[in-house]
């Protein structure tokens, strides 16, 4: 029990990641308008499985570093808030611009492993998400943590992003919500970056 909050915490800054407009988002509402709500969900499929590559490569990697090198802790705290409190910054600015959402468009008459592929890829393909994860675990992983711990991060996250953007598949199949979706952008973005800057602002004061 003495670790929950901190897998809580690691799931809360999870979901402000992956609810945040990003490359995965887009590639799904593009898919999901443009094709058909079947591809965007084998698309959100394929980007669980990414989640599920990056999560487990980030438990493995920063659990071995931790044990070897338990001083790194700290540095690994102060770069994972860091990192945080610049997503913040970046989306606090996209709040202040006024350009429309433009998703990523994807041609039908696909297979459904064409669409998962690319899920996957889109995933694994993006260079911000070693920071992002790096900073999700410097959170929770310290050294002489039980395998437990990082196993319920695997785990959770993975189902935390197919849930989301299998409910983004779902729901922009309809115009009506991608129209909200385009309204509201902006007071998304600054609620967004607030939230960032707050978490990495707390994680930096902790160190």
């Amino acid at each position: 029990m003495d670790y929950l909050p901190h897998i809580l915490t690691a799931y809360g800054v999870f979901l402000l990641g992956v609810t945040s407009p990003g490359p995965n988002s887009l590639a799904i509402m593009g898919t999901s308008m443009t094709v058909s709500r079947r591809a965007g969900l084998i698309s959100a499929v394929g980007i669980a499985t990414g989640t599920l590559i990056w999560s487990s490569l980030s438990v493995t990697g920063l659990t071995l570093v931790l044990t070897t090198f338990a001083e790194l802790a700290l540095a690994l705290k102060i770069a994972g808030g860091c990192y945080l409190i610049y997503v913040g910054v970046k989306s606090l600015r996209s709040a202040m611009k006024s350009q429309d959402l433009k998703v990523v468009e994807s041609r039908g008459g696909k297979s459904g492993f064409h669409y998962y592929r690319r899920g996957f890829l889109v995933q694994m393909s993006n260079p911000k998400a070693a920071l992002f994860w790096l900073s999700i675990m410097s959170l929770v992983l310290q050294p002489g943590a039980p395998h437990w711990v990082g196993a319920s991060i695997i785990i959770g996250t993975t189902i935390l992003s197919g849930s989301w953007y299998g409910l983004l598949a779902l729901l922009f199949s309809t115009n009506v919500v991608l129209n909200f979706y385009r309204r509201a952008r902006r007071s998304i973005d600054a609620v967004m970056g607030g939230l960032f800057m707050l978490i990495g602002g707390r994680i930096l004061l902790s160190s």
